[in-house]
């Protein structure tokens, strides 16, 4: 324990995400997480993660909901481990539908019957003796909307109810036709005429049609006749969940996940070149959590908001990393120094957000992206320095710190091993 507890933040996400997320999947890929094992399992994790296995209480700071989200979506690509059970189990759902001949599946078939079709086995509602196949046949209705069928012989594809011609099953194109249809569970082959005079579809309706009704049939026909039946063919099923129709688990895993943030500064974060430590601090930031005296307070500290830096206003993080007078002048030698004019947004978020780098030119785009998580690791390591050490402030110090940060990042990252400081301040001020 005491190991963990002198793990940065961007380690401890590091093995997270290596092992503690990964040591259930071999449980998952075959049986139903229950959930207070899950529950304790997470907690393991946000523990870990926010505290790095101290004895005591740290907070939280950024819901689990959202650490388990997507990079893209604003989190931090965590296994949410409920998603990656299901999307587990479904891979067996998707095995029973392809693999036609394998003796696991005729068991299986033998001992709970297998549904019209042959798609899925029958629902189960015993209490013994099924708790294995039982959880992950409920998967099946989940993923049946994400299915697509490619029509051979057609006897194993619901005409009206399938999806096999479109992006959307024909009841929910056609209702009103759907709604006269004579036989709503038909099968396709059964549609499909094929006889001595030609070959043609025959969709069969309980009442004659309607004046009104004939631009749709036409629009109907027309969008079945694109589609013929093969009687020698087997129907097959499609994933179209990946652009290859073959089902993957992470595919699945990505439509279970819900939608994050539309806007999410990402790639600013987590595609530039820095440790990452400082990369999990500026996304902290994104998300306005970290712990500056303004959020000391929402979580019931009693202590007086006066930023650490200026003395003057009060401490958020916006101004602390951004509209600090102090901080300011980091940002104004940021810009002298490659030669830019440049406008702070209002908030971290935003500032990430529009911080590209094109015309900077393509040598100097990598320090460019650098600079600003270098600015608020600064920033931040000096704030703590003077709150927890009572160490005098300087503006040249900080100016300094910067400045050797970001020269000490590019040399390892991007490998200008051969300058020096003076050379580096040269090279950013380069045109």
């Amino acid at each position: 324990m005491w190991k963990r507890q002198y793990i940065s933040k961007g380690g401890r996400l590091t093995l997270i995400r290596s092992t503690l997320s990964s040591m259930s999947v071999y449980f998952m890929s075959l049986f139903y997480l229950p959930r207070k094992v899950r529950l304790r399992l997470e907690k393991i994790q946000r523990d870990f993660l926010w505290g790095g296995g101290a004895l005591e209480q740290r907070p939280h700071l950024v819901k689990w909901s959202l650490v388990c989200l997507e990079r893209k979506k604003g989190g931090l690509d965590v296994r949410n481990l409920a998603w990656m059970n299901k999307a587990l189990l479904g891979k067996w759902n998707w095995r029973f539908a392809i693999e036609n001949g394998a003796l696991w599946k005729q068991v299986i078939s033998g001992k709970y019957g297998v549904e019209e079709g042959g798609w899925c086995t029958r629902v189960i509602s015993g209490r013994n003796g099924v708790g294995l196949w039982k959880a992950i046949r409920k998967e099946w209705l989940g993923m049946y909307s994400s299915l697509a069928f490619r029509v051979g012989s057609g006897r194993r594809v619901r005409f009206w109810n399938d999806i096999w011609c479109g992006d959307e099953p024909l009841c929910e194109f056609f209702p009103s036709l759907f709604a006269i249809s004579l036989a709503k569970d038909v099968w396709v082959s059964e549609v499909w005429n094929s006889d001595d005079e030609g070959e043609a579809w025959t969709p069969i309706f309980s009442r004659a049609l309607n004046d009104w009704e004939i631009e749709m049939v036409e629009r109907f026909m027309l969008k079945i006749q694109a589609f013929r039946v093969q009687r020698e063919n087997e129907d097959n099923v499609v994933w179209t969940g990946s652009s290859s129709g073959v089902f993957s688990v992470k595919s699945l895993y990505s439509m279970l996940e819900p939608e994050g943030s539309a806007l999410s500064p990402f790639g600013s974060i987590w595609r530039a070149k820095v440790p990452p430590k400082v990369a999990f601090f500026a996304w902290e930031a994104s998300w306005g959590k970290i712990l500056t005296l303004e959020q000391l307070q929402r979580r019931g500290y009693s202590l007086a908001n006066r930023c650490f830096l200026c003395l003057s206003e009060v401490e958020t993080v916006d101004h602390l990393l951004l509209h600090c007078v102090k901080t300011r002048a980091l940002w104004n030698l940021l810009f002298s120094l490659f030669g830019v004019a440049w406008v702070l947004s209002g908030s971290v978020k935003d500032t990430l957000l529009g911080w590209h780098g094109a015309f900077v030119g393509k040598t100097r785009k990598k320090a460019w992206q650098m600079a600003p998580l270098c600015i608020f690791w600064t920033v931040w390591k000096k704030r703590n320095l003077l709150a927890f050490r009572n160490e005098g402030f300087s503006l040249q110090r900080l100016k300094y710190s910067f400045v050797c940060n970001l020269w000490s990042w590019v040399r390892v990252f991007i490998v200008l091993s051969p300058y020096s400081l003076v050379s580096f301040i040269e090279w950013l001020g380069s045109k």
